[in-house]
C-alpha cells in the first residue's frame, strides 16, 4: 500500500504538495473532506445492482433497501430493489444457516 501512496506524490507537482503539507500543518481538514468523500462513494458502490434479482438500482426510488450483516470484524452489505428480494435474499440466508447446523450436527454423530 505505500508504494501506491508514494506514487500519488509523485504525481504531484511541488505547488500541490506544499498545500498538501500546509493543509496537515494546519490540521489535515481539507484532507480529511477528501478522504470521507472517497469513503463515501466507495460505500455506495454496492447499491448498484440487486443482490437477488441483478437489477439496476435506481438511487432515487424509496422502495431500495440495504442489509448490513456479519460479524463486526467482516461485515457485509448487499442492496435489494424492493421487499420481495430482501426476503428472498433473508430466507435463503436462513436456508444456508440451518442446512449448516444440520451438517455440523451429522458430523458430530458417531454409530
Amino acid at each position: 500500500m505505500s508504494r501506491k501512496f508514494e506514487e500519488v506524490f509523485d504525481i504531484l507537482d511541488y505547488n500541490e504538495i506544499m498545500r498538501f503539507k500546509n493543509d496537515l500543518d494546519s490540521g489535515a481538514i481539507t484532507v480529511k473532506k477528501l478522504l470521507e468523500e472517497k469513503i463515501k462513494r466507495k460505500l455506495k458502490e454496492h447499491e448498484k445492482t440487486c443482490a437477488t434479482c441483478s437489477n439496476q438500482l435506481n438511487f432515487y426510488k424509496t422502495n431500495n433497501y440495504t442489509l448490513v450483516f456479519g460479524p463486526d470484524d467482516f461485515k457485509k452489505k448487499a442492496s435489494f430493489c424492493g421487499l420481495d428480494c430482501l426476503e428472498y435474499f433473508i430466507i435463503k440466508l436462513k436456508d444456508m444457516k440451518t442446512k449448516a447446523k444440520e451438517d455440523n450436527v451429522s458430523n458430530t454423530d458417531y454409530f
